[in-house]
C-alpha cells in the first residue's frame, strides 16, 4: 500500500500559509541586500518551476528557456522606457508574446525526442535572440536603460521582492493544478513511454504544446519583472544560455518529479552560490561550485526528492 500523504486541502493551505509569509517577509526589517538575494531565488524558483511543467512532467529538457525571459524582459521594458507603463500591468504581455513564439516553434521542434531536442531548443533561443536584436527602430542591440520602480532604493527593491513574490506563487500554483490534473497525468504518461502512451488514447502531440507554450509564458512574464529590476538590459544578459543551463540544473538538483522539487533546487543552489561567492570569490567559487553539483547530480540522479517509495506488503502491491 501507499504511504498516505497530506490531503489536497492541507497541501493548499500550506502553501497560502508559505505565500503570505513570503509577501510578509520584508515587514519583518530585512535589508536591501537580503530582499535583493530573495528576489534571485524567487526568480530562479519561478524559472526552475515553470520549465519543469515541460521538462520534469514530460521529460523533455529545453535548454532555451532563456529565450523566453529574454522576450518577456524586452517587452516590458521597451513598453516601461518608451511608453512609461509598468511591468506590474505589462509583464502578462510579455508573458503572451512569450506563449506565442513558444507556440509558433513548439510544433516542429516537439517532433524531436531526447538530446536532440535539447540541442534545437538551445539553437532555437539563439535563433530568437538575433531576431529580436536585430528588430528595426528598437535599438534593442544597444541595450534599454529602464527606469526603476522608485527613486528610494528600499522601497524599489521593496516592490520588486513582492512583485516577484507574486509571480513566483502564480508559477507554483499553475505547476500544482498541471500535476494534479488530466494533463499532468498525459505528461508523466508521455514521459515513462510516449509510443505507449500515444496508442492508450494520449494526445501526446497537444499534451506537449499545451506544456511548452505554459511554461514559456511563465518564463515570460518572471523575464518582465526581472527587466524592471536591472536598470539596463543587455542583450547578452537577457538571452544568456547560463541561465538555461542554471534552470536546468536547479530542477535536476531538486527533483523534476514535482513542483516542490525545482523550488528546493532553486533556493540551495542560489543560496549555496551566493555564500561560496562571498567566502571564496567568484572563480575559485565556480570551480568548487560546479564540482560539487557533477558529484551531486552522479550520486543523486534523481535530485533531492527523488521518486516516492512505494511500501510493499506480504500479501502483494497496494
Amino acid at each position: 500500500m501507499r504511504r498516505k500523504g497530506p490531503s489536497e486541502g492541507t497541501t493548499w493551505l500550506l502553501l497560502a500559509a508559505a505565500a503570505v509569509g513570503v509577501a510578509l517577509a520584508p515587514f519583518t526589517g530585512m535589508s536591501v541586500y537580503l530582499m535583493s538575494v530573495a528576489f534571485t531565488v524567487m526568480f530562479h524558483a519561478a524559472l526552475a518551476t515553470g520549465w519543469n511543467i515541460l521538462g520534469g512532467y514530460a521529460g523533455y529538457e529545453s535548454f532555451g528557456h532563456a529565450a523566453f525571459v529574454g522576450i518577456g524582459a524586452y517587452t516590458s521594458g521597451l513598453l516601461l522606457a518608451e511608453l512609461g507603463w509598468s511591468p506590474l500591468f505589462t509583464a502578462p504581455v510579455g508573458a503572451l508574446l512569450a506563449g506565442v513564439v513558444a507556440l509558433a516553434v513548439g510544433a516542429p521542434v516537439l517532433r524531436l525526442r531526447g538530446p536532440y531536442f535539447a540541442l534545437v531548443t538551445l539553437v532555437v533561443a539563439l535563433a530568437v535572440s538575433v531576431v529580436v536584436l536585430n528588430l528595426p527602430r528598437l535599438g534593442v542591440a544597444a541595450g534599454v536603460f529602464v527606469p526603476r520602480p522608485h527613486d528610494s532604493p528600499v522601497m524599489a527593491r521593496f516592490i520588486l521582492y513582492e512583485a516577484m513574490a507574486a509571480i513566483l506563487v502564480v508559477t507554483v500554483v499553475c505547476a500544482r493544478l498541471v500535476e494534479r490534473s488530466r494533463i499532468g497525468v498525459g505528461l508523466r504518461a508521455i514521459r515513462e513511454d510516449e509510443e505507449v502512451a500515444a496508442t492508450q488514447g494520449v494526445p501526446t502531440t497537444r499534451l506537449k504544446l499545451v506544456a511548452f507554450v505554459l511554461s514559456a509564458a511563465l518564463a515570460g512574464l518572471a523575464g518582465g519583472i526581472f527587466s524592471w529590476s536591472r536598470g539596463f538590459l543587455d542583450p547578452a544578459e537577457m538571452f544568456s544560455t547560463t541561465l538555461s543551463v542554471l534552470v536546468v540544473l536547479f530542477a535536476l538538483f531538486g527533483g523534476r518529479r514535482s513542483w516542490i522539487g525545482p523550488v528546493l533546487g532553486a533556493v540551495t543552489v542560489t543560496l549555496a552560490r551566493e555564500v561560496l561567492f562571498v567566502a571564496i570569490g567568484e572563480h575559485a567559487a565556480q570551480i568548487l561550485f560546479g564540482s560539487l553539483l557533477v558529484v551531486v547530480i552522479l550520486f543523486m540522479p534523481h535530485g533531492l526528492i527523488g521518486p516516492r517509495p512505494r511500501l510493499v506488503t506480504d500479501g502483494g502491491t497496494g
